[in-house]
């Protein structure tokens, strides 16, 4: 079920929201499982049973690893082995379901035979946001950040709650437990929660949409017919897609999340207003980054031993967080671009960006980031450097920008290029203004329910309506 599809709108979100209301706390909580479950089974109901062994498996191992570390000094190495068999099976449902296809496929090809028949899996939906989100419980319990649940509801709340179980964000137990126990539903929140939902609905429907039709639209030709100017074009429409998509849901979780009474945590902080690489993953998918940084970049020793070992660590962590997007080798090929672009800077090309004017870091950083969209929107590697050769050459294809051009793409592009960091960087109070929770005025609450009508509007008008993430 989609945030934005009529269904949802109108029939799912308001019988959740006034039960959530009506119901008590408890009451609300079993209620609310119910409810991620339905959302979730409503397009996936042949890998329900995934999510649910994940449930499982993780709440009894977690069990034992709180019943063992009482002992743990008695038998240090019983926790640990409960740790990793979690890691395995973890790592394991993720990996079969999402890589079984491409690692066969990829040792066939090495091997010059067919390894074993693709099974052509189906991803379960939300499973690298879930597994994620499992993974950093296990290892908060072993730990010691977080008890182990004792009450299957609650683990139960947490990876079934809707606003974030499919797209994230990545939310840590830790937080999130408070708010099972005690949480109040204010009309000041829930306005606050209303205004984030209606914001990220309208990215998503009247931005992103707009600019995913036209760029689905170039690509399904061959590359090679593209011209190096409709590339740059579709590359520049690809960026606000994906920051409109991605962060547009992120809205919508956070303000569903506040309407329910739940923290949900920011996820993008305008990534494109960053000056080098390292800031702007800091800004982009906040809660993903986060959880590299605290699961693996740290453990790995972080910056701590040393440049040539700190580079490895990066390189390690980003080819790792292309794995993550998707099994292919565009994916990889992405997460190394970044890796070593992460490297180079921190060994000396940050240093020189930050003795050159502004101007000059912003346009390296339009070059870095839509190549990389275009590498990571390809296909294929091999469609993905066959566009970015046709980019870098400016050579000419078959297709042309004034083919896909229109007014109405490039007045929405225009909109999309100021609201998607400048106009916040130059109007503070613009950008304070999202985050806050004072109460709506009257002109607000006119303009929220004007974007809110001409957002179904575009919804009802179109069947143009994907979520980039949801395939990941």
């Amino acid at each position: 079920m989609l945030f934005s599809s009529m269904i949802f709108l109108w029939l799912f979100l308001p019988c959740v929201l006034i039960l959530n209301l009506i119901l008590p706390r408890v009451a609300a909580n079993w209620f609310l499982i119910a409810a991620g479950f339905i959302f979730y089974a409503w397009g996936e109901q042949e890998y329900i049973w995934v999510l649910l062994l994940s449930l499982l498996v993780n709440y009894l191992g977690a069990r034992l690893m709180g019943k063992a570390g009482e002992s743990r000094t008695q038998c240090p190495g019983y926790t640990f082995a409960i740790l990793v068999l979690l890691l395995a099976f973890n790592l394991g449902l993720l990996g079969y379901f999402k890589y079984f296809d491409f690692i066969t496929g990829l040792l066939g090809k090495l091997s010059g035979r067919q390894f074993m028949e693709p099974r052509n899996l189906l991803l379960p939906i939300g499973i690298s946001f879930y597994t994620f989100q499992m993974i950093s419980y296990v290892i908060d319990v072993y730990r010691g950040d977080i008890p182990a649940e004792t009450r299957l509801s609650h683990l139960a709340l947490y990876i079934s709650f809707f606003p974030k179980m499919i797209q994230g964000p990545i939310v840590r137990y830790g937080g999130f437990d408070a708010c099972i126990h005690d949480r109040h539903v204010t009309p000041e929140l829930f306005a606050y929660g209303a205004r984030r939902f209606i914001y990220g609905l309208s990215k998503k429907l009247i931005l992103a949409n707009q600019f995913g039709s036209v760029v689905d639209k170039v690509l399904s030709h061959p590359m090679e017919e593209i011209s190096g100017g409709l590339g740059w074009y579709i590359g520049i429409l690809y960026t606000l897609q994906i920051y409109f998509d991605f962060s547009g849901y992120s809205d919508m979780a956070v303000g569903l999340g506040k309407m329910l009474g739940f923290h949900v945590p920011e996820n993008f902080n305008y990534p494109y207003l960053a000056r080098n690489v390292g800031e702007f993953w800091r800004r982009w998918h906040i809660s993903l980054s986060g959880w590299f940084k605290d699961y693996l970049y740290i453990p790995l020793g972080g910056s701590r031993k040393g440049t040539v070992r700190t580079c490895l660590n990066l390189m390690i962590v980003f080819l790792c967080t292309g794995f993550w997007h998707g099994a292919g080798l565009s994916f990889i090929a992405w997460g190394l671009y970044y890796g070593v672009l992460q490297a180079a800077e921190r060994l000396f090309l940050k240093k020189r960006l930050e003795h050159l004017p502004g101007a000059v870091s912003f346009l390296y950083m339009f070059f870095v980031t839509v190549t990389g969209w275009t590498m990571f929107r390809a296909d294929s590697l091999t469609r993905g450097i066959m566009l970015l050769g046709q980019m870098l050459a400016m050579r000419p294809g078959v297709y042309d920008s004034s083919m896909f051009i229109t007014h109405k793409t490039t007045v929405f592009m225009i909109i999309g290029v100021l609201l998607c960091g400048p106009v916040q960087a130059m109007a503070p109070g613009v950008r304070h203004h999202m985050t806050d929770k004072d109460g709506i005025s009257l002109m607000e609450g006119a303009w929220l329910i004007l974007l809110f009508a001409y957002s179904i509007a575009v919804a009802v008008g179109s069947t143009y309506n994907p979520f980039i993430y949801f395939r990941f």
